[in-house]
């Protein structure tokens, strides 16, 4: 539920000063990298080195609350809500030091079309851009959804927010939006119109993940993982092997579908005060069935797992609090890359 603003207010001082006191270059272990992980943290951006050995701070953005991977250029959202891109063989660059007015709760880029962004905001609303985010246009179309006003949150003021934004992987212009709580819905035309896909779903969603077919979609939510097997339009609870039911992020393998990783807290974030007890999870089968991924992790994560991605090689990459870690092998085992980082915020992969 309300784990983003609780884990900023419990963790605000660690970040400032972890910020101020980041060193200049982190060690790790070696390991061949197949592609390149971009970490946004309150201390700006860094950047895991080809050599899989070093991570090297960049010249950007101060603070990074989300990255979003386009065509050949990543995009970086600063905790002040300023929009930085970085292109393949050039530097940081802003783009647009104010693109909206509220308070940012998710960032998307679309990869089947050049240029489109989305924002996520609260009050619950989408914004669109079709020109790499120097402007912006309110999807209005959300305030006109059924329901819409019946969307809440349980801190007061009870304000609802959209919290996950996932493009379409087949329809040119499609995309999904999840709300805290309000539930699942599609626009089939960049955010124009809507389709409810809430049929069996728990209403407080975190992340909708669809598979690279289309037709499977997944959710995480405060009351655990869903699967949906016809676009979202009904919806199963999958809880085997998830000993917690608190789930946040989810990702999906590109090259196997039936390939999943979430992470879970014992509790939602009011119960964070002494740690989120989080855990690791690994589905080989769409989410029938999940097991804990645990050699070479912590016996468990006081602070949550929030940034999670897998690479074009299927490894997967995780961070929480001030340390990322990385496994090579499908989540079987994991060494950690860097444990004194700036509290990571998000992960990206170009």
């Amino acid at each position: 539920m309300g784990d983003r603003v609780v884990q900023k207010e419990i963790a605000g001082t660690l970040r400032r000063i972890a910020a101020e006191s980041s060193a200049a270059l982190y060690k790790g272990p070696s390991a061949e990298i197949v592609s390149e992980l971009m970490i946004g943290t309150d201390g700006g951006v860094f950047r895991l080195a080809h050599d899989g050995e070093s991570i090297v701070p960049e010249e950007g953005p101060l603070t990074v609350e989300f990255l979003a991977a386009g065509r050949g250029m990543v995009f970086a959202l600063t905790q002040k809500g300023a929009l930085w891109r970085r292109a393949d063989g050039e530097g940081w660059q802003l783009v647009n030091a104010c693109p909206v007015q509220e308070e940012v709760w998710a960032f998307a880029a679309d990869l089947r079309m050049p240029g489109r962004l989305y924002l996520g905001v609260s009050p619950a609303l989408l914004y669109r851009s079709d020109d790499g985010g120097k402007s912006w246009m309110a999807c209005e179309s959300v305030r006109r959804i059924p329901g819409y006003k019946r969307w809440t949150f349980p801190p007061p003021p009870h304000i609802p927010h959209v919290r996950s934004i996932a493009p379409d992987p087949q329809v040119a212009g499609g995309v999904y939006m999840g709300v805290e709580e309000g539930g699942i819905y599609r626009s089939a035309d960049g955010g124009e119109t809507w389709e409810s896909l809430n049929e069996g779903l728990y209403w407080d969603v975190h992340t909708v993940a669809p598979a690279p077919d289309g037709t499977r979609v997944y959710a995480t939510t405060g009351a655990g993982f869903y699967r949906s097997d016809n676009g979202g339009h009904h919806w199963r609870h999958l809880m085997a092997g998830l000993d917690r039911r608190y789930t946040v992020p989810c990702v999906v393998s590109q090259r196997e579908p039936d390939c999943l990783y979430t992470a879970a807290a014992a509790s939602p974030p009011p119960g964070w005060a002494r740690g989120a007890n989080a855990a690791l999870y690994r589905s080989d089968d769409g989410g029938e069935h999940w097991i804990r991924v645990e050699r070479g992790l912590p016996p468990r994560f006081d602070d949550m797992v929030y940034a999670l991605v897998l690479d074009e090689s299927g490894s997967a990459y995780a961070a929480a609090g001030h340390e990322l870690f990385v496994s090579r092998d499908k989540g079987e085992s994991w060494r950690r890359v860097a444990a004194d980082l700036p509290t990571a915020q998000a992960l990206a992969v170009l």
